[in-house]
């Protein structure tokens, strides 16, 4: 009995330590939220801007519009967390990602555990350089956009596309697929009217000078998007983890009472047995 009492007191500890973990990692990202929230909100509109932009200049007719070899791998630019501890945050992107990838196609990964995880597989990776979301700057997106401009110029890739999660609300996230290159009408607002648009010295150089811009202001947009939903996501993870190990612990505290109760009431058995003889 007094080893049952000793095992149970053993993970009474064990838990509460565990609960201290969960709610730390909580009130971290419930004090990081709301900055990031509030960056995610003021990115959204510039990405939306320039996602319209650009697919209007898509009937502009250049190497950026054209479709390319169905033989050429696509790169695919693939947004995840730094940290676990965030539900199925991570994971919902790398299924996501897995079901639209060929066996040929690249990949850039941002985020720790993102550059972790493509290292480990059997696919080429473009760079390691961008191993953290919360740190990733618009100079970081724009060094990852001339990057991808350049491999898309010397025809090293036929597409680009850009795997992140979408912020719904502090309990939804989903993942999300955004189509970069080549430029498509999709997503054009139908309703403007069209606009000749002559460009100077011409359409391709244009476009190779503003690709990298768009890029980076997509990519920067969905990181912090990302971000705040990795937080959102942890911070639900670690407060159904807390409530869970709180539950544990009365659990644990009314198994460990009555294993006292019991051996207090076998002690007096015992002596009162011993008196008596």
């Amino acid at each position: 009995m007094g080893a049952n009492i000793k095992a149970i007191r053993a993970r009474i500890k064990s838990v509460e330590s565990t609960r201290h973990i969960t709610k730390a990692m909580e009130l971290v990202a419930s004090s990081k939220i709301k900055r990031a929230t509030a960056k995610m909100e003021q990115s959204r509109f510039y990405r939306s801007v320039m996602l319209d932009a650009f697919a209007d200049l898509s009937s502009a007719k250049t190497m950026y519009s054209k479709a390319r070899d169905a033989s050429l791998p696509v790169l695919y630019i693939i947004v995840a967390g730094d940290r676990g501890l965030a539900g199925g945050y991570n994971n919902n992107i790398f299924r996501s990602s897995a079901v639209m990838m060929k066996e040929n196609d690249i990949v850039l990964p941002v985020g720790k555990r993102a550059v972790d995880y493509y290292s480990g597989k059997k696919r080429t990776v473009v760079t390691k350089e961008f191993t953290s979301c919360e740190d990733m700057t618009s100079d970081g997106c724009s060094r990852a956009a001339y990057l991808i401009r350049d491999m898309y110029d010397r025809g090293e890739i036929g597409g680009v596309r850009l795997i992140s999660t979408e912020f719904v609300s502090m309990l939804t996230q989903n993942p999300n697929m955004t189509h970069l290159l080549p430029l498509q009408k999709e997503g054009a607002d139908e309703t403007k009217p069209s606009v000749s648009v002559e460009y100077e010295p011409s359409a391709e150089a244009v476009l190779a000078a503003l690709i990298p811009e768009y890029i980076a202001g997509v990519l920067y947009s969905s990181v912090c998007e990302s971000f705040a939903s990795e937080l959102a996501a942890r911070r639900t993870a670690m407060d159904a983890a807390t409530k869970n190990a709180d539950e544990m612990l009365d659990n644990l505290s009314l198994k460990y009472n009555q294993a006292r109760q019991s051996a207090i009431t076998q002690e007096i058995t015992e002596i009162v047995a011993g008196a008596n003889a």
